[in-house]
């Protein structure tokens, strides 16, 4: 054979064996999918979601496969991979992304297509045995939770073969069935139940919240309610994301589903009082913006969501007499944000303010003494928010960043010790497990990780299927349980506040908490326990978390902070000015709570992270252009033209007017020239309207000059604009004084000399030199002419 034609026969086996090798050796093609997409697996079902030892024992996958690339694909093949049981709780991440080491080929690929056209899908089904003494099978003897995955290669035209795609998902195993190839009349005793020894005690906390959806810039007493948007009409309304929450509890703890109770001592209910507000508000009828939130002066069109509100709301004040419920943080605002605001008034209204509106509402006393932190992390600020808010627990997601003290001697590396740590006197924090909350942010139709989690634990949520997402859910939830050696054996499942949940999804999850109950694998552990178990913690004190914990793109700007303290200093400035209308009843706190609420609804943490700063800064605007009109609400009228004092005491007229619907206290600054002086109001309560004032003044010289009038609060703040007004005075000042009173000295003496000599008989040395007032007369005739008289005859 000529060595060229060898070449040519040589290089073509090779190219065979390497294609074999791909197509049926132990792993999946070297490296992750290319950065072009081809294919993409979609994950429909699996069955059973959750294995017990009464399921069925064959595993069903079924999905499509799509071309989602710009060319066919020629020779598409997928299999089922599997791994071993997650033996740390970072595994519940890490084995759903990154490398592919770890799984090992259940059987060998099945051809899907020998083409798949461009924009074409291919469904597939793989189902296996969990065991079985004949190949293939997945090969799980033990119960615990096992990553699983859809392998999928093929041939782009002009590529070579190689893996495409891949989906996985965690198969969470509470006890392995029988072998189904075994027919023996023993089979039923080879079944591998779970070790129930040592059980979880497991707290779930179940959250009813939304996105802030009041709109910014209006003050108490506006009628009527205004919000951004109609979304809550559509939660509310049968099938929502609101009602399917409020369904699913109502279901699964009712006496005919839950007749011992244990899944209500489990469950607690998070409630959002901003949600409540919102709600409450849309029971009365509302209005809704007809574009972006900019304030009162928005068009605006009637909500749809009345009924639906106040049907909403019965349901979940029926249900809150029967369950626990606790509040979370208003509107879910950051802590570490609102710590570095630093306002302690704003702090306590989104702490310890929070239960009082969800008691008000629901009527109801809530369970007090937990902090729910919710997507961020709990930062050594936000702890000394809290400690400066009395005794409190925190729960928040444990970090695990910091192996060394998040890991206890008997877990697994990569697994956080979630008992309470005290950090100060007044603060205990509960930790759950963040990957474990993450898994559950995943859930639902807005998927998203959590502020809390660290980036390296980022899965592709956008990628997996709902139904993927859905299994990594139960399965995280459920590790704990099924790790008999993890320590400690509590467990607090804390879902993401706005919870973006299916009815499939809520189902699926409550289920698995009453079944892994039922089972033996947890107790109930009420949220009132964890209080009291946390505030038991020995007084020796843990160092403050860092401040750099979780995903830093969650975090709040420093100008988002600094224009929140800003705001919320001015408004706290104006209520302490603020008085009680006798009319309304309405109060100046009252008045400006939802302008302080606003800036707690900035700074919510429901918002996706990368959209935080931004909506932030939009409402933070639309609530600085309110504060700004309510402080030139309360005004001095500008009469124009000029003022004339008649005399140097004659007071200046003005009129004052408050346009707000609540009186307010005010002080009158006159800056004057210098020979002039004003007299001290002091303070004036100026009720909604005119109120016409004369200020005691005095002015001390006859000129024209300036008076710069300005009306502040009694701390200072400046109200309305000042005013300049031109006075002139006719005051002659100190020389008209003295001239005056010289004038009067003289004209007392020449008086007094005068009685002096008429009491003496003495004539008045003054008259001396003019003539006798009977010769004058006697000197002009009767008819007016200088003349003599004639004498008597």
């Amino acid at each position: 054979m000529r060595p060229a034609v060898r070449a040519r026969l040589l290089a073509a086996i090779a190219l065979l064996l390497l294609t074999a090798a791909q197509m049926t050796g132990p792993h999946a093609a070297a490296g992750e999918p290319g950065s072009v997409p081809f294919l993409q697996v979609r994950i429909d079902r699996v069955t059973p979601e959750i294995v017990t030892t009464t399921s069925e024992p064959v595993v069903t996958v079924t999905g499509v496969v799509l071309n989602v690339g710009d060319r066919p694909v020629r020779d598409v093949v997928v299999r089922l991979e599997d791994a071993a049981a997650v033996t740390s709780s970072e595994g519940l991440r890490t084995n759903l992304t990154g490398d592919v080491d770890q799984y090992e080929p259940v059987a060998n690929f099945i051809t899907l297509a020998p083409e798949l056209p461009r924009g074409q899908a291919v469904p597939f089904t793989l189902a296996y045995p969990l065991r079985s003494a004949e190949q293939p099978s997945l090969g799980i003897e033990e119960p615990g939770v096992y990553p699983v995955m859809v392998n999928v290669n093929g041939t782009p035209d002009y590529g070579a073969p190689a893996r495409l795609d891949d989906a996985r998902f965690l198969l969470p195993v509470t006890g392995v069935p029988p072998d189904p190839s075994d027919d023996t009349a023993d089979a039923l005793t080879e079944v591998v139940p779970p070790d129930t020894s040592r059980p979880v005690r497991l707290t779930m906390l179940w959250p009813l919240a939304d996105r802030p959806r009041l709109a910014a810039g209006a003050a108490g007493g506006t009628t009527p309610v205004r919000l951004i948007d109609d979304d809550l009409a559509t939660s509310l309304a049968a099938g929502g994301r609101l009602d399917t929450l409020l369904s699913a509890v109502e279901f699964a703890t009712s006496p005919q589903v839950d007749p011992d109770g244990a899944l209500r001592d489990a469950t607690c209910l998070a409630v959002d009082p901003d949600l409540l507000v919102t709600v409450n508000a849309m029971t009365g009828g509302y209005v809704v913006n007809d574009g972006p939130d900019a304030g009162a002066g928005t068009p605006t069109h009637p909500g749809a969501g009345k009924d639906a509100a106040l049907a909403w709301l019965n349901r979940l004040k029926a249900l809150a007499k029967q369950l626990c419920v606790t509040p979370t943080v208003y509107a879910q605002a950051d802590l570490d944000a609102l710590h570095r605001v630093g306002d302690r008034g704003l702090s306590a209204i989104a702490t310890n303010g929070a239960g009082g509106v969800v008691d008000q509402i629901l009527g109801i006393a809530s369970v007090r003494g937990a902090t729910l932190v919710g997507d961020g992390p709990l930062t050594g600020g936000a702890a000394e928010l809290l400690a400066t808010q009395g005794r409190t627990v925190a729960i928040s997601a444990a970090d695990l960043a910091d192996r060394s003290e998040t890991t206890s001697d008997s877990n697994e590396p990569g697994t956080p010790d979630v008992r309470p740590v005290r950090y100060t006197p007044e603060l205990v924090a509960a930790p759950f497990d963040p990957t474990v909350g993450a898994a559950l942010a995943g859930l639902g139709t807005e998927p998203m990780a959590p502020s809390y989690l660290d980036p390296a634990l980022d899965v592709p949520l956008k990628h997996d299927s709902a139904v993927a997402r859905r299994q990594d859910a139960l399965g995280a939830m459920l590790w704990r349980g099924l790790e008999p050696g993890t320590e400690p054996r509590t467990q607090i499942v804390m879902p993401p506040l706005s919870w973006s949940v299916t009815a499939d999804d809520a189902r699926a999850i409550l289920t698995a908490v009453a079944t892994t109950i039922n089972s033996g694998l947890a107790q109930p552990r009420p949220l009132t326990a964890v209080i009291a178990e946390a505030a038991a913690v020995p007084s020796g004190q843990s160092r403050l978390p860092g401040d750099q914990l979780g995903n830093p793109r969650g975090r709040f700007d420093d100008a988002v902070v600094s224009g929140v303290a800003g705001v919320t200093g001015r408004l706290w400035g104006l209520t302490a000015a603020l008085t009680t209308d006798a009319q309304t009843g309405l109060t100046g706190a009252e008045y400006t709570a939802p302008l302080r609420e606003d800036m707690l609804r900035a700074l919510s943490q429901s918002v996706p992270a990368d959209a935080r700063n931004g909506l932030a800064q939009q409402r933070l605007t639309t609530v600085g252009r309110t504060v700004d009109d309510i402080f030139n609400a309360v005004t001095i009228v500008n009469p124009g033209g000029s003022y004339t004092l008649a005399t140097e005491r004659s007071p200046l007229p003005l009129a004052l007017r408050n346009d707000l619907p609540v009186p307010v206290k005010v002080r009158l600054q006159v800056d004057g020239p210098p020979g002039m002086s004003v007299t001290d109001m002091g303070e004036i309560e100026l009720p909604p309207g005119y109120l016409p004032l004369r200020v005691p003044v005095e002015v001390h010289s006859t000129q024209r000059f300036a008076v710069d009038i300005t009306l502040r609060t009694a701390n200072g703040l400046s109200l309305g604009e000042s005013v300049r007004l031109s006075v002139h005075s006719n005051a002659y000042g100190k020389v008209l004084f003295f001239i005056t009173l010289s004038a009067g000295a003289v004209l007392v003496l020449l008086a007094g000399r005068r009685l002096w000599h008429r009491f003496r008989g003495q004539p008045d040395p003054a008259d001396l030199d003019r003539p006798d007032p009977l010769d004058v007369a006697l000197h002009f005739d009767d008819a007016g002419t200088p003349g003599t008289k004639p004498g008597p005859t």
